[in-house]
């Protein structure tokens, strides 16, 4: 299926600015579903999988995903087509990220607030998404934490129901019974606005450096960014 633009439809997003990922979202470090634990304080690393309905300028896009995200800075999503093979994947380590196409064995680096920007729409921090993630953002107060710039605000219990930076814009719909972990939240930038839901989500798992590793580049061939491009419009 093809949209008019010629593009196949799982690809759209990368046709404008922000560049949404409307596939279904397989990481394969992560087998099975995870459970949903109340976090423990200071949560070093989250995982667990998701849906987002998302719409930008010229888009209207739905899809599953799934996701690591571990202190200090490391984060990797696993990205699949309609026919549940692998498309590419996304890393990140601290300001440093790739984006690799297992099926034509091809990379990119780029730097980890652009790729992140063109996954979610806006430039968070892979920290920053897992306390997004985990409910547990620092600072007690409304207009406490979270880094320059955020201003949050929080409920009768503490939780973070909204946050706001640099015109991005969440808001918490829903938590998981009994904790401050978000299982739905809304956010919006201009242009583009968007909703996820966590369907499981699991806190401090054990450490598997294999989930980050890096070696994959010895047989792949680094491309520019905009090369990368070209080859996802292209893939059937």
């Amino acid at each position: 299926m093809r949209a008019p633009n010629g593009l196949p439809v799982f690809l759209r997003p990368f046709r404008s600015k922000p560049l949404w990922l409307p596939l279904a979202l397989t990481l394969a470090a992560c087998a099975g579903r995870h459970p949903v634990l109340d976090p423990p304080p200071g949560v070093a690393a989250v995982e667990g999988h998701g849906s987002a309905a998302i719409r930008g300028e010229d888009t209207a896009l739905k899809g599953k995903f799934s996701f690591v995200f571990r202190r200090p800075g490391r984060g990797r999503v696993d990205v699949s087509g309609p026919f549940g093979t692998t498309a590419y994947f996304l890393l990140f380590d601290g300001d440093a990220a790739r984006l690799a196409l297992p099926s034509k064995k091809a990379y990119a680096d780029v730097p980890s607030g652009t790729l992140m920007g063109r996954f979610l729409g806006f430039e968070l921090k892979p920290d920053e998404v897992l306390c997004l993630l985990s409910g547990q953002w620092p600072g007690g107060g409304p207009e406490a934490g979270g880094g320059p710039g955020w201003v949050f605000t929080r409920d009768g219990r503490g939780r973070v129901v909204r946050g706001e930076r640099n015109g991005f814009i969440f808001e918490v719909t829903d938590f998981f019974p009994g904790t401050g972990v978000p299982r739905s939240f809304r956010f919006s930038r201009s242009g583009s606005s968007g909703r996820i839901e966590i369907l499981s989500v699991g806190f401090n798992p054990a450490d598997r450096p294999e989930v980050f590793s890096t070696a994959f580049i010895e047989r792949y061939t680094c491309r520019t960014w905009e090369e990368m491009l070209d080859i996802l419009r292209n893939e059937r």
